[in-house]
């Protein structure tokens, strides 16, 4: 097979985009739920040996197999947009996507077997492509990013992508000769948009994975700080976030609340374990609804939790406590069929190295409360 010089250039760039691709694949068998990455993988290994396969064919070539280059090009730019939208806890639109194919497809065969117009089929498949794309859209905009500078940056990265599938059929018609454009697969513009998309695959690829792995330390993170029940803190993170908030005095006063479910080894041994932990699961809600952001809420064992609340002394933290156990008292718990309440001791919290005498303190007021009767507030 006599290949033109440009042409054994083209094929690294196909190769180079599927060994990207193949290197997602291999990111989701480790990472299975995160099930955007297949779809990218599949986006990245079918564009790049279309690529490959159209690098081959001289211009009347291309025309007799534009049709199955189209399908397979917005097959592969629609899972790019599926995965990047799954990403975004959404979803591109299979609907619209079969609608742009369809048209477009109609659109290939017509101005390849019954008039041969390149221009025509490349500036279509190209605005076709770019629709495709822009079916993520919905999804990127509807999750905010917040102030999450790599997540912006990967976003932005790919509303770039989206523009330039669009521009690109105004790119040919200006930049390119028609000398050129009746051979395009040779032409310096073939090597420059090939150079374009493989340096912004791996710049992609680059800014993918380390949003990816970003997040998966933050869930383990989380996972080690969290309680699995409740989700509230868990005792070693409760001490590493009440340290660091004791070591900044524009988040004082601090109070301590300490909390226990009243004859909680009731509900178990009445209801089971299951409505114990339906219990347990609804009161960390509870308490999670009723703090603030800068509070601490944790869990420490079976029924007992603990809460720093900054900017409140005795009497704010003790507003809180009767809140919580008012509500409490009133809610009615499905799994069981009768009330619970719960008793609370406060005191106030002075220093890093006061907290661990604060939760005595506060736990031995707690009992105080038991004892005279359960279902009370108890204060220094």
């Amino acid at each position: 097979m006599n290949l033109h010089p440009v042409q054994y250039f083209s094929f690294l760039v196909p190769l180079s985009l599927t060994l990207l691709g193949l290197a997602l694949l291999a990111c989701w068998r480790v990472l299975p739920q995160q099930r955007f990455l297949l779809w990218l993988s599949v986006g990245y290994v079918i564009s790049s040996l279309t690529l490959s396969f159209q690098s081959l064919l001289d211009t009347p070539q291309m025309a007799q197999w534009s049709a199955m280059a189209g399908i397979l090009y917005m097959g592969s730019f629609w899972a790019l947009a599926h995965g990047m939208a799954l990403r975004c806890d959404g979803r591109a639109s299979p609907l619209l996507a079969a609608a742009i194919c369809l048209i477009t497809l109609a659109t290939l065969v017509y101005y390849s077997w019954i008039e041969d117009e390149i221009i025509v089929r490349a500036t279509v498949l190209n605005l076709a492509l770019g629709l495709l794309l822009l079916l993520a859209m919905p999804a990127i905009f509807r999750k905010s990013a917040g102030d999450d500078t790599l997540e912006k940056v990967l976003r932005i990265s790919y509303i770039v992508l989206a523009v330039y599938a669009l521009a690109r059929p105004v790119l040919v018609l200006t930049l390119i000769p028609d000398a050129d454009i009746a051979h395009l697969t040779r032409s310096l513009y073939w090597v420059f948009m090939l150079s374009a998309a493989l340096l912004f695959s791996i710049w992609f690829l680059v800014l993918l994975l380390a949003t990816t792995l970003r997040d998966i330390l933050r869930v383990l993170h989380a996972e080690r700080d969290r309680d699995p029940l409740t989700q509230l803190l868990n005792r070693r993170a409760f001490f590493e976030e009440a340290e660091r908030s004791l070591t900044d005095s524009r988040q004082g006063p601090w109070t301590l609340l300490s909390c226990d479910i009243d004859h909680f080894k009731h509900v178990n041994d009445n209801w089971g374990h299951t409505a114990g932990d339906a219990v347990l699961r609804q009161f960390g809600q509870m308490l999670q609804k009723q703090t603030r952001s800068g509070d601490m809420a944790a869990r420490f064992g079976g029924e007992e939790f603990t809460i720093l609340l900054t900017h409140s002394d005795l009497e704010d933290a003790q507003h809180v406590a009767e809140r919580l156990r008012q509500q409490l008292a009133a809610t009615q718990f499905p799994e069981i069929d009768t009330p619970i309440t719960a008793s609370f001791g406060l005191t106030a919290v002075t220093s890093p190295t006061d907290i661990s005498d604060a939760i005595d303190r506060a736990d031995a007021l707690l009992y105080q409360a038991k004892r005279a009767g359960r279902d009370r507030v108890y204060t220094e």
